[in-house]
Order: C-alpha cells, then structure tokens, then sequence
C-alpha cells in the first residue's frame, strides 16, 4: 500500500493553496465543502477582479476564503497544516513542496504527486456515505472510470438505503431498549434483508417496504417512517 487511506477533519485547519487556476479552484471548493477553517490562495498573475468574478459566481461569498496576487512568501505557511501546490510551473510546484516538507506540513502537488506527500483521491460524496478512490497513481484514467461505474450502481440504491437508516436510527434509539438495539441494527444490514429492502426502496413499492422492515421493527416505528425523506421527495 503506497499510501495511507485517511478522512480528515479539517474544520480546525488553515490551508493554502499557491495558484488560482481551474484546478485550484476544484480543490478550494472541496476544501470549502469540508469546511476548512481558513483558506489562503495565492497567485501572482490572476488579478484580484478576476480572481472574485470566477469564484464568486460559482461558490458564492465565502469569508474563510482569502486571495492575494503576489509571489509566494515563506511567512505564508505560518499555522497552515495543508497545502496544495497547484501553479503551471513544476519547478515552482516542487520548491514549494520541498518548503512545506522542511516545515512538516503535508503537501499535495498538482501532474506529479510524487514530489508532495500526499494525494486527493476521487471521491463519491453523498451526504452521510463518502467513499474515496485511488490507483496509487497507477493510471487517474481507470481510477475515472471505476468512479463512473460505482456512482451509477450507488447512487440508485445505497444512497436511498442510507437515508432510511439515518431516518430509522434516533428512532429506534428513542423507542427500543438498550439490549434490542444491537440486533436490530445487524439484522437491518444483513445482506439478504438489504437487498430485498434496496430493491423495494429503488421500485418505490412502499407497502411491501413497511411490511419487510417490520419483520426486525416494532410497528410504533414502522407508522413514523416519512417515504418522501428517502429520496428528498417532499415536495412532490
């Protein structure tokens, strides 16, 4: 294993990230979405209007996020624990890395992963269920297409599925004793009693959903389930 797998919570974390291109902005918004405690972009070429009209139509105001356009300093890196060098230059990239290195902050590097210590795999994010993809740098392009491939087979029946655990959850802890509780979680994930739920959630067959999980819960429960919740259908 060439790298190790980690989430990472960075709400207490400063990040800056050195150029303001299209890449840099894919890995701002990704910091911002994981709600990164401060974010500092650098860019000595892309003006400050230019900077905000781009970023700000697209994400819109973000007061965590700073940008400044000048060269990079070394008194940049005081109190930031990552950092991502995403410029057009790889030596500018590589020196940057090597400094973030010396200081023990980790640092990924944009087309050549090898000289920061570490990378941003592909990722699937829904809501409570993330799941991250990585070749080890083998081939990005299979790592693509394996991510293609298990968003179209997740997202159509694990993703409603975890939301009616996350439903059913504070349920059951609220309405079943302590001791019950582990076994009526573990019967919920059982394979066989998965799929058959999967299925019946995906075919939107909600009779046959309420009489299956009632085999494993108390009815109290089985009336509180909301069938619009599982697939954000409220409104409809």
């Amino acid at each position: 294993m060439k790298y190790y797998p980690l989430f990472l919570d960075i709400t207490r974390c400063k990040c800056l990230v050195l150029g303001a291109g299209s890449v840099a902005g894919r890995k701002i918004a990704t910091l911002i979405k994981a709600h990164a405690l401060e974010i500092i972009v650098i860019d000595p070429y892309v003006t400050q209007s230019d900077f905000s009209k781009a970023f700000y139509e697209e994400y819109g105001f973000e007061p965590n996020v700073s940008y400044f356009q000048r060269d990079f300093l070394i008194e940049d890196l005081e109190g930031v624990r990552l950092a991502f060098a995403c410029t057009a230059s790889s030596e500018v990239n590589g020196n940057f890395a090597e400094i973030c290195k010396e200081k023990n902050i980790f640092c990924n590097v944009i087309e050549e992963p090898e000289r920061g210590n570490f990378i941003v795999p592909a990722h699937l994010d829904y809501e409570n269920l993330v799941i991250a993809l990585s070749s080890s740098g083998v081939s990005p392009a299979f790592t693509k297409a394996l991510k293609d491939d298990l968003n179209n087979w997740i997202a159509k029946s694990y993703v409603p599925f975890l939301r009616l655990i996350k439903m059913l959850r504070p349920l059951i802890l609220r309405n079943v004793e302590e001791r019950k509780r582990p076994q009526i979680f573990r019967a919920m994930v059982e394979k066989n009693f998965r799929e058959e739920v999967m299925a019946l959630i995906e075919l939107k067959k909600f009779h046959d959903l309420h009489r299956k999980l009632a085999q494993v819960l108390p009815e109290t429960i089985i009336a509180k389930i909301d069938d619009k919740e599982i697939f954000h259908d409220k409104d409809k």
